[in-house]
C-alpha cells in the first residue's frame, strides 16, 4: 500500500462507533476489489452449476390404511410440543415409517437389486456398478451402497396430514422410479412380515391359553355331571341348590372363556396369513420426463453475493491494517509483511510460467 493511500485511510470514530461515510469510503474505494472477487465467486458458482449432473427426480406419497388423517395429523403436531394424544388406530406413526425409508433394513434390499435402465437400452445392471461402487468386501460395498442411497432419497412427513412424502433424485428417471417403486413395496414387505410374525406369537400364545381352557372346562363339566348323578333329587336342601348354582356358574365361566380364546385363536389365524398391504398409496412413483432444475442463476447469484461479501471483508481488513500501520503499530506493520511473503510464495508458480511463456 502506497502512502498517500495510508494517509487517506478513512477515519473511524474513536468511541467504538462505526461511521458511515467511513464504510461507504473503504467500499467506494475498493470497488473493482470487490468487482474481482464477486467476479471470481460467479466463476465458481457457475463451474458448479455446469458440471453437476441432471437429475430425474420421482416422487410418491402414501398415508397409513384406515388412519384418521385429521386426528393424527393433530397428533403429530402436538407431538412436537411434548404433548401426546392418544389415537385409536394401531398403525405405527408418519414419523415411524419416515425412519423405516432411511433405515438399512429397508435400503440395503434396494442396494442388492438389479434395475433396468431404460436409458441404456433396456440394460439391466445392479446398483453397485450404477454408482461406481466397488469394494472387494461385500459389507463395505453394502455400506457404501446403503449410503449413497440415504443421499439420493430424500422422505418428508406433512404433520397436517399424516402424508409421508417421498423423493429420489438419480440421473436416470427409470432407476429414480424403480427406487421408489422398491420403497413403497420395501415398506409393505415390512409391515407384512412385523404383523404376522406378531400374529404368529399371539397364535402360539393363544393356542397354549385354549389347551388349559379346555381343560379346565371340562373338569368344570365333569364335576357338574358327577355332582347331578349323585343328587338326582335336590328336594327342598338350600346347600344343594346353591352347590349346583356355584358349579353351573363355573362351567359357564369356562365356556365364555374357551369360546373368547377360540375366537382370538382363529382371528390370529387369519392375520397370520394375511398379505394385504396396511398403507394407501396415494400418488404412486412418478417422475417427469424432464429433469430437476439445477438453479444455475440462483447458484451464480449466490456466488456474486458471496465473492462481494468476501471481496468487502478484504477490503475493510487491508484498511484497517492500513489504518494501524499508520499509526505506528508494529503488531499491524509485521501481519502486512508476512501476508505480503504469503502472497509471493503463492503467486510464485503462476509468475514463473507467465516468464516461461512465449
Amino acid at each position: 500500500m502506497d502512502r498517500t493511500r495510508i494517509e487517506t485511510a478513512p477515519k473511524w470514530r474513536d468511541e467504538g462507533e462505526i461511521s458511515l461515510f467511513a464504510l461507504g469510503t473503504t467500499l467506494l474505494r475498493n470497488r473493482w476489489r470487490i468487482a474481482r472477487w464477486m467476479v471470481v465467486g460467479g466463476l465458481i458458482a457457475a463451474v458448479f452449476a455446469v458440471f453437476k449432473p441432471a437429475l430425474y427426480v420421482a416422487s410418491a406419497s402414501f398415508v397409513t390404511q384406515g388412519a384418521d388423517m385429521t386426528r393424527s395429523g393433530l397428533a403429530s403436531l402436538a407431538g412436537q410440543f411434548g404433548v401426546a394424544i392418544p389415537t385409536n388406530n394401531q398403525s405405527l406413526s408418519p414419523d415411524v415409517y419416515a425412519r423405516l425409508l432411511k433405515s438399512r433394513v429397508v435400503l440395503q434390499t434396494i442396494a442388492r437389486d438389479t434395475f433396468q435402465v431404460q436409458e441404456m437400452g433396456g440394460k439391466r445392471m445392479t446398483f453397485y456398478d450404477l454408482f461406481n461402487i466397488h469394494d472387494e468386501s461385500p459389507i463395505r460395498r453394502e455400506d457404501m451402497g446403503v449410503k449413497v442411497l440415504s443421499n439420493v432419497v430424500t422422505v418428508g412427513v406433512a404433520k397436517l396430514t399424516g402424508v409421508v412424502e417421498i423423493a429420489v433424485a438419480t440421473k436416470w428417471r427409470s432407476v429414480s422410479l424403480g427406487i421408489a417403486d422398491q420403497l413403497i413395496n420395501g415398506v409393505n414387505d415390512y409391515n407384512e412380515r412385523t404383523r404376522q410374525s406378531q400374529a404368529s406369537a399371539e397364535r402360539k400364545f393363544v393356542e397354549g391359553r385354549l389347551t388349559v381352557a379346555g381343560t379346565d372346562l371340562r373338569d368344570a363339566e365333569d364335576r357338574l355331571e358327577q355332582f347331578l348323578r349323585t343328587n338326582m333329587q335336590l328336594g327342598g336342601s338350600p346347600e344343594l341348590a346353591i352347590q349346583r348354582e356355584r358349579l353351573q356358574r363355573n362351567v359357564t365361566l369356562r365356556q365364555q372363556v374357551f369360546a373368547s380364546l377360540t375366537q382370538s385363536y382363529e382371528e390370529a389365524r387369519i392375520r397370520e396369513v394375511r398379505d394385504t398391504p396396511v398403507i394407501t398409496v396415494l400418488e404412486p412413483p412418478t417422475a417427469p420426463a424432464d429433469p430437476a432444475s439445477r438453479g444455475r442463476v440462483m447458484r451464480v447469484l449466490l456466488g456474486l453475493l458471496l465473492g462481494a461479501i468476501f471481496g468487502a471483508f478484504i477490503a475493510f481488513v487491508s484498511d484497517m491494517v492500513a489504518r494501524q500501520r499508520n499509526v505506528g503499530d508494529a503488531e499491524a506493520s509485521a501481519f502486512a509483511d508476512t501476508l505480503a511473503e504469503v502472497k509471493g510464495e503463492v503467486l510464485r508458480p503462476i509468475n514463473r510460467l507467465r516468464s516461461r511463456a512465449p
